[in-house]
Order: structure tokens, then C-alpha cells, then sequence
């Protein structure tokens, strides 16, 4: 899966996870949780996604950080960087 695709599967998480959230909100820089309004359930819900979705990606308690959810970005690079894929270049 190309880095474009799961940005895409990404954002589709979002979408599919946070009730009331339209596309057009869901930026690269969007705080998940004071712009998106990602919560403690629906944060278990998009992860969850994610597994499902990002063939190779499962959420590691060893390695997740609350920081991890602080934009798009940041979860971005967290799925990259457990699916072993350079993130030295970000999609902007």
C-alpha cells in the first residue's frame, strides 16, 4: 500500500469513526481532538479501522503515545513508521 493510500484509508478512518465530520475538516495539521472531536471511544473505533484497513499496520502498546493523536500528521507518521516506511518525507 502506497503512502498516498493510507493517507487515504486514514482519513476514511476519521470519517467513519468520528460522527459529525466532513472531509473538508480533516487536514494534515487538523487536531484530532480540539478540531475533529476524536474522543477515548471513537479513538478505540479508529484504531480498530485501521487494523482493519492497512494491510500489515496493528497498533503496538509498546509503541502508542497520546502524542501519536495529536493531528493528522502525527498519526500519519505513527502508521508509516509501524509499517516500516520512510517518514522522512511528509505529504502535504
Amino acid at each position: 500500500m502506497d503512502t498516498l493510500k493510507i493517507l487515504d484509508t486514514i482519513k476514511d478512518g476519521l470519517l467513519d469513526s468520528i460522527p459529525n465530520i466532513a472531509k473538508e475538516q480533516i487536514q494534515l495539521e487538523a487536531h484530532l481532538k480540539n478540531d475533529l472531536g476524536i474522543d477515548s471511544l471513537s479513538s478505540m473505533f479508529f484504531l480498530t479501522y485501521l487494523e482493519d484497513h492497512i494491510h500489515g499496520f496493528e497498533v503496538n502498546a509498546d509503541t502508542i503515545e497520546a502524542r501519536h493523536f495529536n493531528t493528522l500528521q502525527t498519526i500519519y507518521d505513527y502508521v508509516l513508521s509501524e509499517l516500516k516506511v520512510n517518514t522522512s518525507v511528509s505529504v502535504h
